[in-house]
């Protein structure tokens, strides 16, 4: 990611990311938030990606996540 990217991710912006990055981001949030992404993202998605691709995002949507709430849990602090 470009450090224009990053920066639009913390600002809440979407123009420097493709059609397929705001997907595979709104994917992302969403599953953070509530555990399930909107059946249209989900279906915008398996019409880009193969399904492996698919399994692929929402593992690593899922293990950014457990990994989060585990250091948070136990007051890890990352260096």
């Amino acid at each position: 990611m470009s450090a224009e990217q990053i920066e639009a991710l913390e600002q809440g912006r979407e123009e420097p990311f493709d059609p397929l990055q705001r997907l595979v981001i709104r994917f992302a949030e969403q599953v953070t938030r509530t555990t399930r992404a909107e059946p249209e993202v989900v279906e915008a998605l398996c019409r880009e990606l193969t399904p492996a691709q698919m399994v692929v995002l929402a593992v690593t949507v899922g293990l950014a996540n457990l990994t989060n709430r585990f250091n948070h849990a136990l007051d890890v602090q990352l260096p």
